[in-house]
């Protein structure tokens, strides 16, 4: 397939997914469930010891049960960018990244987010989303690909973020061990649902019109490390997941030599 060329009919839909995202960021429902178990943990503490110690006590309850979530769904991003060691990009090596993801949230409409890096020889990229949207890449992944190829990988992981599991993921990640695996399959149903991460590479593809790029990008890194130490409870929110075995590779690379 020729770059600019649309691929098929379903990829051409992606566009209309990604308009008007700039939207405040707030405390929802969706938060409150994921961050229900250590609010109520704080409920029952300061409801019980407040009434055995001095029953006014027991009124702050509520507000420190808020306060809670608050500051959990404020830092979940903060919280996992230090688990991963993840640092601001040099000029040199981000360039043509940060070029990338300002020309592919232009073309759609989606808010930029940040880009930063972790020093490491494994080959993986992560969208975190949160309050702050940030993609984090390895630098084994930016010495290994070319430009097309991480094109590829930046347009798959923008279309994790365009997404509601891709937003919530982050909380959800941040929130372990306080948090149930039905409730982390919830979350993962808000974003991809039962197509899993390869969904997001039809969503890539819809964004460059390229699918060999991100195709050959899976065949490189199929045979290098990709797993990054402090990075498992991001899950699926990984170009290449940690639960990721050649087979599903494998078929990855498969489907996009059909949309080729």
């Amino acid at each position: 397939m020729e770059r600019g060329q649309p691929p098929f009919s379903s990829c051409r839909r992606v566009h209309t997914d990604y308009a008007n995202t700039d939207k405040k960021e707030y405390v929802d429902a969706r938060v409150l469930y994921i961050y229900a178990i250590p609010a109520a943990a704080v409920f029952a503490v300061v409801a019980v010891g407040g009434f055995l110690i001095w029953w006014p006590l027991a009124l702050l309850a509520v507000p420190l049960s808020a306060l809670t979530v608050w500051a959990m769904w404020k830092r979940a991003g903060e919280t996992l960018l230090s688990k991963l060691g993840a640092r601001g990009l040099g000029q040199n090596e981000g360039q043509r990244v940060e070029n990338m993801v300002e020309n592919l949230c232009l073309a759609t409409g989606i808010d930029r987010p940040k880009v930063m890096a972790i020093d490491t020889e494994a080959c993986n990229l992560v969208a975190i989303g949160g309050t702050e949207p940030t993609l984090v890449t390895t630098t084994g992944l930016l010495e290994t690909l070319d430009l097309m190829e991480m094109e590829g990988v930046v347009a798959h992981a923008l279309s994790k973020l365009s997404t509601s599991g891709g937003k919530y993921g982050a909380f959800a990640a941040a929130a372990k061990p306080f948090i149930t695996n039905a409730q982390l399959n919830k979350v993962r149903e808000w974003g991809s649902g039962a197509a899993g991460v390869a969904s997001f590479d039809i969503s890539g593809v819809g964004l460059t019109r390229y699918p060999p790029g991100l195709r050959s990008a899976l065949e490189r890194v199929a045979g290098k490390s990709t797993d990054v130490p402090g990075g498992e409870a991001l899950g699926d929110a990984w170009f290449i997941p940690p639960s990721t075995d050649r087979a599903q590779l494998g078929k990855r690379i498969e489907m996009l030599w059909e949309l080729s």
